[in-house]
Parts: structure tokens; sequence; C-alpha cells
């Protein structure tokens, strides 16, 4: 949400660095004018996500159009939204995200993984979206990437960098997403925690 934060995210070694927009039940929401101005500080090999909980296809392929993301998240889809979003956005990588509660959970994933470049696994969330703070079951995430082979993981929820390295271990995800777990507060990152994060997570062979 902020400049400096992006830049210490990059600067760091982030892969990825995430703008959530069109989703106004996030307190991480950013207007349009200000995520695209952020994007810009995201330099070339680091990954530009969009993030929404929307679930209107004219109005996300517009916001795309706008942000021109390299990846975009989505907390809401249907196949049909899917379809929508490869015609218009077809150089735009798919990450669809799904909340971790039970085994209707694994059928959900397999199911995501018939449209997503990636499935990410979350916490679940009363908004629709991550950054709660808290942390699933994850040895049943990892049964959920052995059922989505070779579809990528991303293993996401209460990631902090102290637990990071176990939940790796665990998993053994393609990747990790971090928000709440690097925060001083609600939006505002913690750099310190960045870095130690980022060298955590990337001390583990993926």
């Amino acid at each position: 949400m902020r400049l400096g934060d992006v830049i210490a995210a990059v600067n760091e070694g982030a892969d990825a660095v995430g703008f959530v927009v069109e989703s106004p039940s996030s307190p991480r929401n950013l207007p349009l004018t200000k995520a695209k101005e952020l994007m810009k500080a995201v330099r070339v090999f680091s990954t530009k996500v969009m993030v929404t909980s929307a679930h209107d296809p004219r109005r996300i392929v517009k916001t795309c159009s706008k942000l021109k993301p390299d990846a975009l998240q989505l907390h809401n889809y249907t196949p049909e939204l899917v379809h929508k979003l490869r015609k218009k956005q077809p150089s735009t990588s798919l990450i669809l995200a799904t909340g971790i509660r039970d085994t209707s959970s694994l059928k959900q994933a397999k199911s995501m993984s018939r449209y997503a470049d990636a499935v990410l696994a979350d916490s679940p969330s009363t908004t629709g979206m991550g950054g709660t703070g808290r942390t699933h079951d994850w040895r049943f995430t990892a049964r959920i990437r052995n059922t989505i082979r070779p579809h990528p993981l991303i293993l996401a929820g209460g990631l902090t960098p102290s637990n990071v390295k176990s939940a790796i271990e665990i998993v053994r995800p393609f990747a990790v997403d971090v928000s709440s777990g690097v925060e001083k507060t609600v939006g505002v990152k913690d750099h310190g925690k960045i870095k130690e994060f980022i060298l955590n997570a990337k001390g583990n062979s993926f």
C-alpha cells in the first residue's frame, strides 16, 4: 500500500508483489490510480500481481487493462469468468485462491487446477480475502499439493518469519505468500520482517 514497502520487498528479493484492488471489504484495498503508481516500482524479473475479490468479468477485464499485471489472483471465480479472462487477458497468469476447510477443499482445489496456472491455499476468511494472520492445517495442505500436481501450489495463511521455514518443510509448496505476517499495523509493512521472511523462505529448497 506504500511505495517504500514495495521497494523494500523488491530489494530484499521478493519474486512477486501483490496489490489488492476492487475489494471493498479488504482493509488493504487500493484505488486503481494508487495501485498503478505502486506497480511501477516493481522492477523487471519481479511479478506484479493484481489481487481481487471482484467477480464481475467485465469489471475485472477492465481493471486488468488499466493495471496490466503479470498475474491475477482471484478470490471469487467461476469457470465462465476464467474462460473470459483467458480470452481477454491471455498473457496474464491466473492464480485461484481457496480457503482450506475440510476434505471438500481437496475436490475444490482439484477443480481449480484445471483452470488456473496456480492454486493458492489460504486460511478461511469472513471477508473472502486473506490477511487473517491465521494458519491452517499444513499437513492437510500437503495432501492438496499432491492432489493438484503438477500444478503449482502457493501456500498462504498466517505465515511469519518464524514459521515459514517449518511450513515449507511440511507443505513443500511452489511458493509462499505473506501479508499480515510482515506488518507493523494493517497495510504498513515492517521492513525487517520482510527481510527475515524472505531469507527464511529462500533458505529452503522449494
